[in-house]
């Protein structure tokens, strides 16, 4: 692919949009860039990986998860426009935190870890983008962790949907029996919960959606 298309669709990302196209010809070159394609169930990440690269999927669907091998818990699903591999830039740790594989046919553009901080390092711009990516990460982080920590699965579950709801409603993009793993609850437990929580009219299922119709009044009737 054309460079010049490369940096189109650099552009085209919150991270890289408002760089300075001077910056992009100078740091992002042929020599710093891959676009590569994973069929469903190929790795594309993993902490064998030294030095990885930034990661932009352009097309598809890709899944995180934990490093370990042996218990492989789902961390987040991930769809076109996702970046990953920025968080790890400037870490004394080198290797992949993460396991990312492909849920379907995906398209990544791959750039080295090199020209994206020299970019982040020579513009304001995509530096300011930077930081605010980061903090949203220690955000969410810390909202996996509230969910994670919340007590029992009744107040673990009311937690994570109510952060992961967007206006008053939860997709569930994973298996259940993922999301279980997820909360270390198991799967009996979920299902369990669930039917709790819509009897007791604190949420309404429907298909893949999970309606929160009094979200304060579940959180405290869950409370530690």
């Amino acid at each position: 692919m054309d460079i010049t298309n490369i940096h189109d669709l650099l552009k085209a990302h919150p991270i890289f949009k408002a760089a300075e196209q001077k910056n992009l010809i100078r740091h992002i070159t042929h020599n710093d860039v891959a676009l590569c394609d994973f069929h469903s169930g190929e790795e594309i990440c993993s902490p064998l990986l030294r030095d990885a690269p930034v990661g932009i999927l352009i097309s598809g669907q890709a899944r995180i998860y934990s490093a370990d091998s042996e218990k492989k818990v789902l961390i987040k699903s991930i769809s076109d426009g996702a970046i990953f591999g920025i968080s790890t830039l400037y870490s004394d740790d080198s290797l992949f935190p993460t396991r990312i594989s492909a849920k379907s046919t995906c398209k990544v553009l791959f750039i080295s870890s090199a020209a994206v901080k020299a970019l982040i390092e020579n513009d304001k711009s995509v530096m300011h983008s930077f930081l605010c990516l980061l903090s949203n990460k220690i955000v969410y982080l810390n909202k996996k962790i509230s969910s994670l920590t919340a007590g029992s699965a009744e107040r673990r579950l009311s937690v994570y949907l109510s952060e992961n709801a967007k206006d008053g409603i939860f997709t569930l993009t994973t298996s259940a029996s993922a999301l279980a793993a997820m909360l270390d609850i198991g799967r009996a437990s979920l299902y369990r919960v669930l039917d709790k929580l819509e009897s007791d009219g604190f949420i309404e299922r429907k298909d893949k959606n999970i309606i929160l119709k009094n979200e304060k009044e579940m959180l405290n009737r869950y409370s530690r």
